[in-house]
């Protein structure tokens, strides 16, 4: 690439007229692919599904969401459909309710393409505010074509812009203060961070909760890189951090809502998702010594073993399984350990994770190092490349405690395109560098200003 078109693409406009050209030539077209596509689905292929359906007819007659009608009735949708993330069953419902649409199983699908593409349209603004044209584009494309991947009648594919939303936080944090000194900007991206959390938290709350704790790390490497520069720095930080984990009660607060407003009384089975039935069944997705398999119905035996009498997801249900998930670890601990190594080993090969790890992590630190003269200090490649790597590790933690397969590991693939591109971006800083030192050299022999 000559200087001139690297001087020309440098420039903020040019940058924004390209990325505004891939949204309207490429990711806007890939939407309405996705669109179409879900209604080519076949019905049935998620339990659920069929549910939210019945909860979001109700919503269009009574305009309450996530309940069912039952004999003249709302009852919570718990009640049928429990231990789902109230996110899909509240877009659906929201949707019917404000509209008057009849709706079918193939929103579902549609429900998640919309999600994937809020989600990666935000994060390419952020990543372009953040003066990352290259990873920007890259969102807009990359990401568009692996939210086109997977397409299902669950909430699964959604979550891949549950993972966007979810990295909105960190990335803001860490990213913003080096990227401009404007503190409107950092407040706005703060503000829509901490919006994306609570959206992550109601449509998948494991993802939602990585985004906590990523954010966490971020506002206490953050703080310690703004302490002596922004004004109120601890008390700002507080603040968000305060905020941040108030975003964990977000599911909890709306179905309160829902139970205030519609005079409804909670359900006695777990609205939300309970880690304690995943977390003992999780011992069975490979072979292992306890006879566990990965089975909603074995969680159903061991607790009618204990107890007969206790309800399915009810909280007491939740209560055995975590106390026969601990005796395990507890009596086996060598047992459980080669069991979460040998999920992660397999979890590792999935897309040849190991080998781009492993390459992203050496030009990566390659790349870092031969600019630290011109990088000096922190930067906005220093915080996607964090981000990136908290959020694989606890995907691939959330792989070795639960479950390997794709239909929960799948978002990965954000933050591998992130740190792949990021890899790629400072290798081109680098040779750019080298080439100005080059001609730099070579005028100063020739005698040329």
């Amino acid at each position: 690439m000559s200087r001139s078109a690297v001087a020309l693409l440098s420039r903020r406009r040019v940058q924004a007229i390209v990325l505004l050209v891939t949204l309207m030539a490429f990711s806007i077209p890939c939407l309405f692919r996705s669109l179409d596509r879900a209604g080519g689905l076949q019905t049935g292929e998620w339990s659920s599904s069929s549910i939210w359906v019945r909860s979001a007819e109700c919503a269009r007659t009574t305009k309450g969401v996530l309940v069912l009608c039952k004999d003249g009735r709302l009852v919570p949708i718990a009640d049928v459909s429990a231990g789902d993330d109230p996110g899909p069953a509240l877009a659906m419902a929201a949707y019917a309710a404000l509209t008057g649409a009849v709706v079918v199983e193939a929103d579902v699908s549609r429900a998640n393409t919309i999600l994937n593409y809020v989600g990666i349209a935000a994060l390419a603004a952020l990543l372009f505010s953040l003066r990352m044209p290259w990873l920007s584009f890259l969102v807009l494309t990359g990401g568009a074509a692996i939210a086109n991947q997977f397409h299902f009648l669950g909430p699964h594919p959604g979550h891949f812009g549950v993972a966007c939303l979810a990295a909105l936080l960190p990335l803001a944090i860490l990213g913003a203060p080096p990227a401009s000194p404007s503190r409107w900007l950092w407040w706005l991206w703060i503000a829509l961070g901490l919006a994306g959390l609570a959206i992550g938290m109601v449509f998948r709350e494991a993802i939602g909760l990585m985004g906590v704790l990523s954010s966490l790390l971020a506002l206490g490497l953050g703080y310690s890189l703004q302490a002596g520069k922004m004004r109120y720095a601890a008390l700002v930080h507080i603040v968000v951090g305060s905020a941040v984990i108030l975003t964990i009660g977000t599911p909890y607060a709306i179905l309160r809502a829902r139970d205030a407003v519609l005079h409804i009384a909670p359900s006695d089975r777990m609205e939300q998702h309970g880690a304690w039935h995943n977390l003992y069944i999780g011992l069975g997705v490979v072979e292992n010594p306890f006879g566990i398999v990965w089975n909603d119905e074995h969680g159903v035996q061991t607790v009618k073993r204990v107890d007969p009498a206790v309800k399915y997801l009810s909280a007491e249900y939740y209560a055995i399984l975590k106390r026969e998930y601990f005796r395990l670890v507890l009596s086996h601990p060598l047992d459980v350990a080669i069991i979460y190594l040998r999920k992660l080993a397999v979890a590792l090969k999935t897309y040849k994770m190991w080998l781009v790890l492993i390459v992203a992590a050496v030009v990566l630190a390659f790349a870092r190092i031969a600019l630290m003269r011109r990088l000096p200090g922190w930067t906005t490649f220093d915080a996607v490349i964090m981000v990136s790597w908290i959020f694989v590790a606890t995907f691939l933690g959330q792989a070795a405690l639960f479950n390997y397969v794709e239909l929960y590991l799948f978002p990965i693939k954000l933050f591998l395109l992130l740190l792949s591109g990021a890899a790629v971006e400072l290798l081109f800083r680098l040779w750019c560098q080298k080439t100005r030192l080059a001609s730099t050299e070579a005028n100063r022999v020739h005698g040329m200003p």
